[in-house]
């Protein structure tokens, strides 16, 4: 019978090389709202009616065009099914118009991760993102009022990595291998 020493740091090398089997997992359902509609989405139009378009977007086809009043906001959300103490990368495209008032405030679970008031600056779509830890399952809300126009977002994500199913089983067996050819080792001589 044939036996396979495993080094401790071979082990080690082994269980880095299994992990990187890791791949970004998108949580949101219809971040890019290529549906043609709000599917998976939560939506409040509080005091003026919100619209998936096809003009004014960043990537695709389509974008969610939300507005509403400073005294009563627009809100777009979606409960996020995460790991809780899972650190996630939230990220989104928005495009304000430039007329003031105006305002977009993006939280997770209560806590503003992007919050801005009057931008008339104009210039077109813009990037924005935030890392987060999950609880389990989370809310990501949009609230937005532009009393003379419209914000447009588009490809909203909610990324984390998470190992393959065979990744995990992979990293368990190779862990038990190298426990045992620990345990299988000689003790030295006194």
């Amino acid at each position: 019978m044939k036996v396979f020493k495993i080094s401790g740091l071979g082990a080690v090398a082994a269980a880095v090389m299994l992990a990187s089997g890791a791949h970004a997992t998108e949580l949101v359902t219809n971040g890019g709202f290529e549906t043609g509609d709000f599917s998976g989405w939560t939506i409040d139009a509080v005091s003026y009616p919100m619209a998936v378009v096809t003009n004014l977007v960043e990537a695709g086809s389509y974008a969610g065009r939300i507005a509403g009043f400073a005294f009563a906001p627009d809100t777009l959300a979606q409960d996020i099914h995460d790991v809780s103490g899972q650190s996630y990368q939230v990220s989104f495209w928005r495009w304000q118009d430039p007329f003031a008032p105006n305002g977009l405030d993006v939280t997770w679970n209560g806590v503003s991760i992007f919050s801005e008031v009057d931008n008339v600056a104009n210039a077109g779509y813009e990037h924005f993102s935030a890392t987060v830890t999950g609880h389990g399952v989370d809310t990501l809300l949009f609230t937005s009022y532009n009393d003379p126009a419209f914000t447009y977002v588009d490809d909203v994500s909610v990324l984390g990595s998470v190992p393959e199913p065979a990744t995990w089983a992979l990293m368990i067996g190779g862990f038990g291998l190298a426990g045992a050819a620990l345990r299988r080792r000689p003790l030295p001589a006194a």
